[in-house]
C-alpha cells in the first residue's frame, strides 16, 4: 500500500470537465449492476493520433516499468454511460473497435477525481466521471470481417473464432465481444470486460487447441523461459498428447502461495483461471506456429515487484515472446529462479490422470 500511495502521488489530474485528445481506443465494460453496466471510454488528453495507442496496447505497453504503466493509465481520463447493449451507445463501440486512434472531444458531467483502479485482468483505469456529451472527430477504422460479423446473426463464440482466423487483433476482438457486438442479434448484451477476457481467450484457445491435438509431437523436450515486471515463466513441452498442467506461485516476505490449474487430453480443466487461459493462448500459438503437439507445464513465479497488477495482457504477452528450445545447461538455473520443476510437474501423471 506505501508503494501504491507513492505512486497515485505523483498521478496526473486532469482539471476541469472538458477532454480533448484520442481514444488509443480504450474501453472498459464494467461488472456492477450487471445486466445495465457502465460503459467506459478512455482516452489521455491532448495526446493525438498514434501517440495515443502507447497509453493502452499491450504489445506497446510491454517491456515498460511498472510504475511507468501506471503513470500511463492514470493521466486516461475515462467518461461512462451506463446501459444494458450497444443500441443505447450510439458509436461509442465503434470507437473502441478501430483498428487507429480516433480523436474524441468529452465533457465529462463533473470534474473526476484523481485515483486509479486496479484489476487482475484488465490495464489500470485513471480518473472516471460520467459523460455528458462526446463528439467525435473522426471515422473509426473497423476491421472487415469484424464490419461485416457486427450484421450478422452469428454464435458469438463462432464470431470470435472466425475473426481471429482472419487476422483480426484478439484485443479488438475482447473488445466487441465486451461491447456486445458479436452474436445472435437478439441476445446480444454488453459482457464485463474481464469476463469477456477470459471468454475470447477459452474460445480462441480451443480453437488453437483443435489444431494442434492433431499435430505431430515434438522431437524431445523444449523449454522457454521469460521474465517482465517480478514475473518470471517457465514453459517445459514434452513429447504425448496435449495437455496442460499451469502452476503460479505468490512470493511475498518468505511465504508462498501456490494456484494451480490441470487440463486434461480433451480440454476439460480442474478450474476457470483467467491467468491460465491467457498462458495457454501464447503457448498453443507457438505450438501452431512450430506445427507440433506436446504435453505442456508452465509455472508463472511472482515476486514482490509485482505489487499491483496491469491485468492479463503482461501473461499474454511476455509468453508469446518466448521461443522454445532444447533443453540445456540453463535449464536448470531458471528452475532455481521459479522454485520448481515444470519437468517434474509433467512427470506426476497421477495426479493428471486422476483428473482425468
Amino acid at each position: 500500500m506505501e508503494r501504491v500511495r507513492a505512486v497515485k502521488s505523483s498521478m496526473f489530474r486532469i482539471r476541469g470537465r472538458e477532454v480533448f485528445g484520442a481514444t488509443p481506443p480504450s474501453a472498459v465494460v464494467g461488472e456492477a449492476g450487471w445486466p445495465r453496466v457502465r460503459v467506459y471510454i478512455g482516452e489521455p488528453p491532448e495526446v493525438w493520433g498514434e501517440e495515443a495507442r502507447a497509453y493502452d496496447d499491450p504489445r506497446l505497453l510491454w517491456g515498460r516499468g511498472l510504475e511507468e504503466i501506471i503513470k500511463l493509465r492514470s493521466y486516461m481520463a475515462f467518461g461512462y454511460r451506463t446501459s444494458v447493449g450497444p443500441w443505447e451507445l450510439g458509436e461509442l463501440p465503434l470507437l473502441a473497435v478501430s483498428e487507429r486512434p480516433v480523436d474524441v472531444e468529452m465533457r465529462l458531467a463533473r470534474d473526476p477525481a484523481p485515483g486509479v483502479r486496479f484489476d487482475l485482468r484488465e490495464k489500470p483505469m485513471g480518473p472516471r466521471a460520467p459523460l455528458e456529451r462526446v463528439r467525435i472527430d473522426g471515422n473509426p477504422a473497423v476491421p472487415r470481417p469484424l464490419d461485416k460479423l457486427m450484421s450478422d446473426d452469428v454464435k458469438a463464440g463462432e464470431a470470435v473464432v472466425e475473426l481471429y482466423r482472419r487476422g483480426v487483433d484478439l484485443y479488438i476482438i475482447q473488445r466487441a465481444f465486451s461491447l456486445g457486438l458479436l452474436g445472435a442479434g437478439h441476445r446480444r448484451r454488453l459482457v464485463p470486460t474481464r469476463w469477456g477476457i477470459t471468454a475470447v481467450d477459452v474460445a480462441v484457445g480451443d480453437y488453437l487447441a483443435g489444431r494442434v491435438r492433431d499435430m505431430p509431437e515434438v522431437d524431445g523436450a523444449l523449454y522457454g523461459y521469460g521474465e517482465y515486471l517480478d514475473n518470471r515463466y517457465l514453459v517445459a513441452v514434452v513429447p504425448g498428447p496435449l495437455r496442460f498442467f499451469y502452476l503460479e506461485r505468490w512470493v511475498y516476505g518468505g511465504r508462498v502461495a501456490e494456484i494451480e490449474v490441470v487440463e486434461d487430453p480433451r480440454g476439460r480443466r480442474s478450474t476457470v483461471d483467467g491467468g491460465f487461459e491467457a498462458a495457454r493462448v501464447a503457448v498453443l500459438e507457438t505450438l501452431a506456429a512450430l506445427g507440433r503437439r506436446g504435453t505442456v507445464s508452465i509455472v508463472r513465479w511472482i515476486g514482490e515487484g509485482y505489487y499491483v497488477s496491469v491485468g492479463n495482457w503482461q501473461i499474454r504477452e511476455t509468453l508469446r515472446r518466448i521461443r522454445l528450445k532444447p533443453l540445456d545447461e540453463e535449464y536448470g538455473r531458471y528452475v532455481a529462479l521459479v522454485g520448481r520443476d515444470p519437468l517434474a510437474l509433467i512427470k506426476q501423471s497421477r495426479r493428471l490422470d486422476e483428473f482425468m
